[in-house]
């Protein structure tokens, strides 16, 4: 098998294996909604949510916040990582194993 041929195969199957690697790590999907619902609501949960890091509704109905929220550290890292960011690379990924066992094909028709 030509060289070119075995990294194309080697780059589906490894963009086959992300998005069902992180499957069973995915949260947020529902038979109820829609596709694109599922689409943009689903992800990966990296902590779990804290009462400290939002501000309770009792505190932003009375306005006891007085218009000046205290930013922290905890509430600049994202709590889920969205699942549509492991299909970006799966698509690059099969588009790269495609092309390239289409070019070891073309190499191999040529004298």
């Amino acid at each position: 098998m030509d060289r070119e041929k075995r990294l194309g195969i080697i780059f589906i199957i490894v963009g086959l294996i992300i998005p069902l690697a992180t499957l069973p790590f995915v949260s947020g999907f529902s038979k109820d909604k829609g596709f694109y619902d599922n689409f943009y609501n689903a992800g990966v949960n990296i902590r779990k949510d804290m009462k400290d890091d939002t501000l309770s509704q009792s505190q932003t109905k009375t306005g006891a916040t007085n218009g000046k929220t205290k930013m922290t550290y905890s509430m600049m890292i994202p709590q889920r990582i969205p699942f549509r960011f492991f299909l970006v690379p799966t698509v690059i990924l099969i588009y790269m194993g495609i092309i390239r066992i289409d070019r070891s094909r073309r190499r191999n028709r040529e004298p």
